[in-house]
C-alpha cells in the first residue's frame, strides 16, 4: 500500500473514462474561492489520499498501485468503506478525477472531479459529480446529502489550507 502518493508523471498512463451515466452535465457543481494560490492549494489536496485530511468523515485513506492502475480505499468514520478509482490526473492542469467501483453510496455510476483554477494570488475549486439513481433512489435527497457532504469537505479543505 501507497499512502498519500505525489501522482506527478507517474500517471500518464491513465486516459480519460468515457463515462456513459445518460448524460454529459454534471448533477453537482460547487465551486470555492481560496484565498491561497493555486499552487498552494494543489499542492495541499491535489493528492489522491490528501481527502483523509480535509473530509472530517473519513478516518483513513489507503492508496494502491494495480496494474490497472490507481485505487484508493476511503474508510469512513462510521466503518463504511468506499473503493474508488483515479480515472484522470493532471498536474499541469491540476485537476483530478475518480470513480465509486463499490461503497453504500445508493447511486450507480458516480465520477466525480476536483479541479483547482488559479485567480491572480488565489485559487478556486470546481468539484463535480456525475451519477445515476436506481430507479427506487429518492434523487433529490441523494443530491442533498452529495452537496453536504461535498460542502463539509470543503469546509475541511479551507481550514487545511490555512493551517
Amino acid at each position: 500500500m501507497l499512502r498519500n502518493i505525489c501522482l506527478a508523471g507517474a500517471l500518464t498512463m491513465i486516459s480519460t473514462m468515457t463515462f456513459a451515466a445518460g448524460s454529459d452535465q454534471p448533477k453537482i457543481v460547487l465551486e470555492q474561492k481560496f484565498d491561497v494560490s493555486a499552487e498552494k492549494a494543489w499542492g495541499k489536496i491535489g493528492t489522491f489520499c490528501s481527502i483523509e485530511h480535509w473530509q472530517s468523515l473519513v478516518r483513513d485513506c489507503l492508496v494502491e498501485e494495480r496494474s490497472d492502475g490507481i485505487y484508493r480505499v476511503v474508510v469512513m468514520k462510521n466503518d463504511s468503506a468506499y473503493t474508488e478509482r483515479l480515472e484522470t490526473f493532471s498536474q499541469s492542469d491540476r485537476s483530478f478525477s475518480y470513480s465509486i467501483l463499490s461503497g453504500p453510496l445508493p447511486v450507480n455510476q458516480y465520477r466525480s472531479e476536483l479541479k483547482i483554477e488559479s485567480r491572480g494570488n488565489e485559487s478556486k475549486l470546481i468539484w463535480r459529480a456525475w451519477y445515476t439513481v436506481p430507479e427506487q433512489g429518492d434523487s433529490q435527497k441523494i443530491k442533498s446529502d452529495l452537496e453536504a457532504l461535498f460542502r463539509n469537505g470543503i469546509k475541511g479543505m479551507s481550514i487545511l489550507l490555512h493551517s
